[in-house]
């Protein structure tokens, strides 16, 4: 894809951050590009993540459809109570946005959904004419008398940024070793956790360390039990 530029090349050329890309994207109408060269839209994004909390759904199906009693009880109301509730609430955002484009978009309030779309926009690619021409407006001289703009500090998203690289580069060694692990599992590491920290010491949730990761996964699709949903089991 000659002419085509990968979102993070973008990065590393103008040494922006990928804040600093989403931005681009929305300010600017920046589209990104599947690596077939089909436009991505704002919903189909939503759609991947959806798709994500979905699949950890039945993860977390298939880890209670063994417990019994008040174990159960407590994955249940816990973890996929709450999870249900933030498929509801996506599933309401898509829908508010599914008509959109780039140029009417805005981050939404949901973190996990917003590194999600910022994560998209990395991994994505654009045209190097419209690069370009954002290029070329961003440097152009300041009119005679208008003060140089101010230099701001770097972005706390650096850190985020070199996050994703170490944990997607350390995913992608072990599934060369070990094919068969699910992307629960391998977000279950020691590696991947030790790379899934901010710069606080806090931990990245899973689902964002998941949408770092997931298309690396060998084998991406989870496996289930037959049988009728926990949900309907009686304890």
């Amino acid at each position: 894809m000659s002419t085509w530029i990968q979102g993070s090349q973008l990065m590393a050329l103008v040494k922006i951050t990928d804040s600093d890309l989403a931005q681009n994207c929305i300010s600017h109408n920046l589209t990104p590009f599947n690596d077939q060269g089909q436009p991505i839209r704002p919903a189909a994004v939503v759609i991947q993540h959806i798709r994500a909390l979905e699949e950890d759904l039945t993860q977390l199906d298939k880890i209670a459809w063994d417990r019994t009693g008040l174990e159960r009880e407590k994955i249940i109301e816990n973890q996929m109570h709450p999870l249900e509730e933030r498929l509801r609430s996506c599933k309401r955002y898509l829908h508010s946005i599914e008509n959109l484009g780039w140029d009417e978009f805005k981050l939404p309030q949901e973190h996990d959904l917003a590194a999600c779309l910022v994560t998209g926009w990395v991994n994505s690619y654009y045209r190097k004419d419209e690069v370009d021409r954002i290029l070329k407006e961003n440097t152009k001289p300041p009119e005679e008398g208008e003060p140089l703009p101010v230099k701001s500090k770097p972005s706390r998203s650096v850190n985020g940024q070199e996050r994703i690289k170490n944990c997607r580069e350390t995913a992608k060694q072990i599934w060369n070793q070990q094919p068969d692990l699910t992307i629960t599992e391998m977000i279950n590491r020691h590696e991947i956790i030790l790379h899934a920290k901010r710069s606080d010491g806090s931990t990245y949730s899973e689902m964002t360390v998941r949408s770092w990761i997931r298309d690396l996964c060998p084998n991406r699709r989870p496996g289930r039990r037959p049988g009728k949903r926990l949900l309907l089991q009686a304890c």
